[in-house]
Order: C-alpha cells, then structure tokens, then sequence
C-alpha cells in the first residue's frame, strides 16, 4: 500500500492544485499538507483525510484508498447540498446556532413530548432533530438553510436532502439533513434514527419536538452590503460615500433588511439616487419593490388563522403592538425594538394599502374581519 503523503500529493498534482490550493478547498493548513506530503505527519485525523477527500473531489474509490492509506476506514461520501449562487451576507452567527442545534441533535435524540419554543430559549447544549426556520417571505430561510447544509455536509461528512420532489432512501449509516418547505412527515424520525429535519416555513408546523428558529431582517451593516452587492450588477461604479450613506441606511431600514426587498429595490438604481428612492420608499415601502413582493407579504399575513392574532396585528399596525405577540413574533411580522416589538414597515404597507385597483389584478387581498 502507498504511504498516505505519496498518495496525497499523487491526487493533489493530478487535480492541477498547489498545497495552498488544496488548503483552500479543503479547509486545512498549508502547513498540515505539507506536512502530510513530506512524511512528518503519518496519520492524520479522520476529519482531515474527509476534507482533503472533499477537497480533491474524490470519486468513493479513492477516497477510500486515500481512507486506508491514512490507516483510516473509509466513509462514504455524503450527497452535496446545492451550490449557493453567492455568497451569503450577515448570517455568519445564525449559520452557527443552526448547526449547532442540529449537531447537537444527535445526541439528544427526538423528545416527541418536548414543547414548541423560540430560538435561545433552550440552553444551547441541547438541540432538536427537527427545526423549522420561520420568517415572513422574503426574509432568507432558503439561503439560511442552504448556508447550514453546507457546513453540515462539508464540515461534519453529512449527506444533504435538499428538497426532494420525493422522500429518497436514506442511509441509516449516516448522518443526514432533510431539508424541506413542506409539511414533514413525523414518522420520518421514528424511522431513521441518524435523520434531521429542517423545515422552512411561513410558520411553524406544530409537530411534536420541534424547534422553532425565527429569522428576522439583516442589521443595517449587513443589509448596506447586501444591497451594494446587487447594485454592483446594474450599477457597477456605483460606490458608498459620505453623501449616500445616510440614504442608503434609510433605505433599508425602510425594507426591513428584507433581502428579496433589498434585491428588488437595487435595480431602481438605474434610474434613482437614494436619496431619491428613499423618498419613494417611505411614501410606500412596497411601491418600488414589485407586485411579487406585495403579495409575498400577504402570503405571510394569510397564516394567521387565528382572529384574535388578526386583530392584535391590526391594532399594532395602527397604535402599537400590546400584549404577547408570539404568534406575530415567530411568522416575522414583528421585530424587537428595545423593549417593545414594532410592526414591520412592508408589513404595515401591505395591511394598509387598498388590494383594488388595475395594479393589484390577481393579487393577494386581506379579507379581515376586525
């Protein structure tokens, strides 16, 4: 058999990659290659032989020749979730809570008998195999959960379900994360002991032992940035200055630090300043947004079935939000301000803007009896 440095640097040269490269992809030290390469090192972690594996795109059987050269067993290689088509902005600390949770999971197993509760209220050593993200549209549950499969996958050796128009067969060897934005079926961790569930959802599902993570707007920094990035692609020499910067915050304080909004509203740069947009913005924060996002919105609203929740939301639109507002606070409808939640800004527009009207055929309407 080779010795594992050999083989390594065998793979690594026919991938066309320097050890730097190579670093990069797999998420290792320069140092730790070389290291490996030249013999100083002889048996490397499990962990290290799966992300230089991952790293090089090994195909099952070298990977597993690479696995016994390292004096490993060789594991299977885990479906890859999708890649994200950009990188994703300031969720850096809801990416590590998510994943942590669902690790943590593991070893907690399912508690059919535990109780709905919010993210952070649970100590953070204990996790869920199930966990739906909420969130008003538009919010980025399907990123988040995308930015979260890739750490599991890559980082942790997971097989990733992203989205199966069908339940697929799961390797009850190996740990595995469902990811779905429809109803689970509650048997599914009953039967697959090593399966996680992470739903993204409007609101939450309701099923026994679930953890519900709601996910608000982006902080001003982080929506600012997200923002420029795609005014980049209609306005590439478009830059923040002193003169804009206090318009291009309003901006997306007046969007909620929704991203799709954000998206939405960067293509009006062609034709707007800021200063200019945010004008428009707080005159109507749906109206240079698009029809999509308005009814997006709606949709969010159209989940409480509940007539009281219907009327407190009603009352915050128009006095301020009194009372519990779980139910609004965990669909995102509703943002911590200090020591009150406010309703959010498109979600007000959407609640207070006629549904008649040549611009509004086939739209979503609010039929509410408060």
């Amino acid at each position: 058999m080779r010795e594992f440095g050999e083989l390594l640097r065998t793979h690594r040269v026919q991938a066309g990659l320097t050890q730097q490269q190579l670093a990069d992809f797999a998420m290792v030290s320069v140092r730790a290659i070389r290291d490996l390469e030249c013999g100083r090192t002889r048996t490397p972690r499990a962990e290290t032989v799966r992300l230089l594996a991952d790293g090089l795109r090994l195909d099952d059987s070298s990977r597993a020749d690479l696995a016994r050269a390292g004096g490993r067993s060789a594991a299977k290689a885990g479906v890859a979730p999708p890649a994200p088509a950009a990188p994703i902005v300031g969720r850096e600390a809801e990416t590590a809570a998510l994943v942590a949770l669902l690790v943590a999971g593991l070893a907690e197993g399912h508690r059919p008998d535990d109780a709905l509760f919010l993210a952070g209220d649970r100590p953070a050593a204990r996790g869920s195999r199930l966990v739906t993200i909420t969130g008003v549209s538009g919010v980025g549950k399907t990123r988040l959960a995308l930015e979260a499969a890739g750490e599991l996958h890559f980082r942790h050796g997971w097989s990733v379900l992203w989205h199966p128009a069908s339940f697929p067969p799961v390797d009850d060897d190996q740990d595995t994360v469902l990811v779905t934005g429809r109803y689970p079926d509650p048997r599914l961790l009953a039967t697959h002991p090593r399966l996680r569930v992470l739903v993204t959802a409007l609101a939450p599902t309701g099923l026994p032992g679930e953890h519900v993570f709601p996910l608000t707007g982006l902080p001003d920094d982080a929506a600012v940035r997200l923002l420029l990035s795609h005014v980049h692609r209609v306005r590439p020499a478009f830059r923040e200055e002193p003169a804009n910067r206090a318009a291009l915050t309003g901006l997306v304080q007046e969007l909620d630090g929704l991203p799709s909004a954000l998206e939405f509203a960067a293509g009006w740069f062609m034709v707007y300043s800021p200063q200019h947009l945010l004008e428009r913005l707080r005159s109507n924060p749906v109206d240079p947004t698009s029809a999509h996002l308005r009814d997006a919105i709606r949709r969010s609203l159209s989940t409480l079935d509940d007539e009281e929740e219907r009327c407190r939301l009603l009352d915050a639109v128009e006095h301020e939000c009194r009372g519990n507002p779980h139910e609004l606070s965990v669909r995102g409808l509703v943002r911590r301000a200090g020591d009150r939640y406010e309703v959010l800004n498109l979600v007000r527009a959407a609640v207070l803007e006629p549904v008649s009207g040549p611009h509004l055929a086939g739209g979503v309407a609010l039929t509410w009896p408060c």
